[in-house]
């Protein structure tokens, strides 16, 4: 009867062993399933979301890019100027004279000469960008009026209109030397940076860094 007793405990005891084992199995083969499956959602949402990102990015970069072409005219930094000059000839021992006495004004030119040179990175957040633009240049110096104030003129010293203009230019020319040496080229510098900062801003950045090449 014993013998008996203990031969059932033992055949209970293998069954309970037997769908415990089984019921572990299903439930590690259903782990793992959840884990694969967790797992391939994450890297399909990681790469999904990547994706977007690039897109999101590579369409900013072209905006920048849009932005900055449109802009090359806005960049330029101009000053206008006005001067006076008088132009004396004299012959047969000062007895035949002439003169002129003109006055010009010019508008002075500087900015970027070719936009495509600057060049810029945006943050992987898009919030911030850091541009690098090339120093202005000299773009234009042209004369925009010209008024003869007074002249006398002798047949013998005539003040041919050349002359005139000859006169003119190197006027127009050391008065380009002179806006340069008062640094006209740094305040077209700082003109360049400031838009460029208020354009970036107005697309939504939150820092814009800019510097010179």
């Amino acid at each position: 009867y014993n013998h008996s007793i203990a031969l059932c405990i033992v055949f209970t005891v293998k069954n309970a062993i037997r769908c415990y084992n089984k019921r572990m199995k299903r439930f590690i083969i259903k782990l793992l399933f959840t884990i694969i499956l967790i797992g391939a959602l994450c890297t399909a949402g990681y790469f999904g979301w990547k994706k977007f990102t690039q897109v999101k990015t590579e369409k900013l970069h072209a905006t920048v890019s849009r932005t900055l072409e449109q802009s090359a005219e806005l960049c330029l930094y101009k000053m206008s100027y006005t001067d006076i000059i008088t132009i004396k000839k004299r012959a047969a021992l000062g007895l035949a004279k002439s003169y002129s006495i003109v006055k010009y004004s010019g508008i002075i030119r500087a900015g970027i000469k070719n936009i495509d040179e600057i060049s810029f990175s945006i943050s992987e957040d898009r919030k911030t960008i850091e541009i690098l633009i090339p120093p202005a240049e000299l773009l234009a110096n042209d004369i925009t009026s010209q008024t003869v104030f007074d002249e006398s003129q002798n047949i013998f010293v005539p003040i041919r209109v050349q002359e005139i203009f000859d006169e003119i230019e190197a006027a127009k020319d050391d008065a380009a030397k002179e806006l340069l040496a008062e640094g006209f080229l740094d305040d077209a510098d700082k003109r360049a940076s400031d838009y460029i900062k208020q354009l970036m801003l107005a697309l939504g950045f939150d820092s814009v860094k800019t510097a010179l090449k």
